[in-house]
């Protein structure tokens, strides 16, 4: 695929140039670029096999770090908001989530097949993980968090520069969503980042949760302004340490640098 598909094989090459700049040779991006491909690849096979898979078997091919973070969190409130990303096998962090933990609330956008998405909402609901859609999806969500569910929100891809707050990712200029520490500070849900990565023997993978994203006190506009940055400094970290796992098929820096995609 990595040969066949050039589309995005320029995209990702692309975004790993510009995010890495001169700190990665060209080798090393390239190989990058095949990992995120292979690992693509990877996730495919098991996503073809969720409408069967069961809660055993799963469980013996998840592992977890960190849950300590999302405990003390859940001590201060029963409901938490799942900081999560494009990165890694996210639908067997969700389902092993909703099966040992707690019930899952995940906003996401529609299949554009609808046989597809008949199978995600499937094995999803087998689960435990409550899809909603994005157009009418938010409220619901909340209602469900003040009932004691938990939300997991994807933030790593760009939204419109009228939507999101200017902030940094790879120390280049990004619009981010800043629905999180919204949420967060309106309803007082705790924030814990949660990624999931694959093993070395690329068939166990390992859920990571971090310390809570804390929200400082003071003006609401210059909080939300801090969270969301410290938010995409956990995503750069995350990346830097593991960087084929993560979505690089995105122009996430479309808006501001809209000129890197046209080369």
């Amino acid at each position: 695929m990595y040969m066949i598909d050039a589309k995005h094989r320029k995209i990702a090459l692309t975004n790993l140039r510009f995010a890495f700049g001169t700190t990665k040779t060209e080798s090393e991006i390239q190989d990058i670029a095949r990992k995120v491909f292979e690992e693509f690849g990877m996730i495919a096979n098991e996503w073809s096999r969720l409408k069967y898979i069961k809660k055993e078997e799963l469980d013996g091919l998840i592992e977890v770090e960190g849950k300590e973070y999302l405990l003390a969190a859940k001590k201060k409130n029963p409901s938490v908001i799942l900081l999560g990303a494009h990165f890694g096998n996210w639908e067997y962090t969700h389902l092993y989530y909703a099966g040992a933990i707690n019930r899952l609330n995940f906003i996401v956008r529609k299949v554009d097949n609808p046989f597809l998405e008949l199978v995600r909402l499937s094995y999803n609901t087998r689960f435990g993980v409550n899809i909603l859609y994005k157009r009418n999806g938010l409220r619901p969500a909340i209602k469900n968090l003040k009932n004691g569910e938990d939300l997991v929100i994807f933030a790593d891809h760009k939204v419109n520069l009228n939507e999101g707050v200017q902030c940094l990712f790879f120390g280049k200029n990004v619009a981010t969503n800043p629905v999180i520490p919204a949420l967060s500070e309106k309803y007082h849900a705790p924030v814990i980042p949660m990624f999931i990565v694959r093993c070395k023997d690329c068939i166990r993978h390992k859920i990571i949760f971090l310390p809570e994203l804390k929200l400082d006190p003071g003006d609401k506009d210059e909080m939300i302004a801090r969270a969301i940055q410290r938010q995409n400094d956990i995503f750069e970290e995350i990346i830097r340490k593991y960087p084929h796992q993560w979505l690089w098929f995105h122009r996430r820096w479309s808006y501001h640098y809209p000129e890197i995609y046209k080369q």
